[in-house]
């Protein structure tokens, strides 16, 4: 297992599909040299290998913040800060990011890992190819037993990676509500976190999502602890 991390990193830096797809408009990560040695780069906030939780949300951003922040994130983000405080309401004692949180057992990831070109709040078009190639494997090397669709986007990754075709397909209709998937998988729809995403599901309601998927990870089994993973914060 040790050596299954260092192929799904390998897999993202190499993978051009979409770029492919729509020239101009996305670019892979994996172009620049001070891309870091991860799958997600949200997990160098939270990251852990034996989550309890996932949540997949849309994209790290344009090509401008992911450049000026050299791969990572920048403090005061307001999606990050809004997602902390969802976090918290869950029972999920996290740092504030982008501080590294070792313990926490969360993993974040997007359900888009290139960049795109453009506004940070600009459209990106979005085939299945991170979902199947990239989601898909992660989901298999982490085995989360609670995972959360995050937005549209996220959504529309999760729905199709765990094939709940009975969940609505429109983030709209689907916030809110759970489903267990055919391997047991707990999966919930929620609000995106971030600016537009708190005007499209209003806090008040993200806050009540979020606590009813802490009552659903209050009452799992503890989970063994990757072999490889150092205690602490760093």
């Amino acid at each position: 297992m040790a050596q299954e991390y260092p192929a799904l990193v390998a897999a993202r830096k190499a993978c051009r599909v979409c770029v492919e797809r729509s020239p101009g408009t996305i670019r892979s990560c994996g172009e620049f040299e001070f891309d870091p040695d991860v799958v997600s780069h949200w997990e160098l906030w939270l990251g852990h290998k034996r989550p309890k939780l996932l949540a997949v949300g849309q994209d790290f951003g344009n090509i401008g913040y992911f450049v000026r922040n050299r791969g990572r994130d920048e403090p005061n983000n307001k999606t990050n800060d809004n997602l902390r405080k969802l976090l918290v309401e869950a029972g999920f004692d996290v740092t504030h990011p982008p501080e590294l949180d070792r313990n926490a057992p969360v993993f974040l990831t997007n359900s888009i890992l290139c960049v795109k070109e453009g506004a940070m709040n600009g459209a990106v078009r979005s085939g299945w190819a991170c979902a199947d190639k990239h989601l898909r494997p992660l989901v298999r090397y982490l085995k989360p037993p609670v995972v959360v669709g995050m937005g549209n986007c996220g959504w529309q990754a999760v729905r199709r990676v765990f094939a709940v075709e009975d969940a609505p397909k429109r983030i709209s209709h689907a916030a809110g509500s759970s489903w267990i998937a055919a391997d047991q998988t707990l999966v919930f729809a929620v609000g995106h976190p971030g600016p537009l995403g708190v005007i499209n599901r209003p806090w008040p309601q993200q806050i009540a999502d979020w606590r009813r998927i802490g009552e659903a990870v209050s009452v799992l089994p503890p989970r063994e602890r990757e072999m490889d993973m150092p205690s602490g914060r760093e």
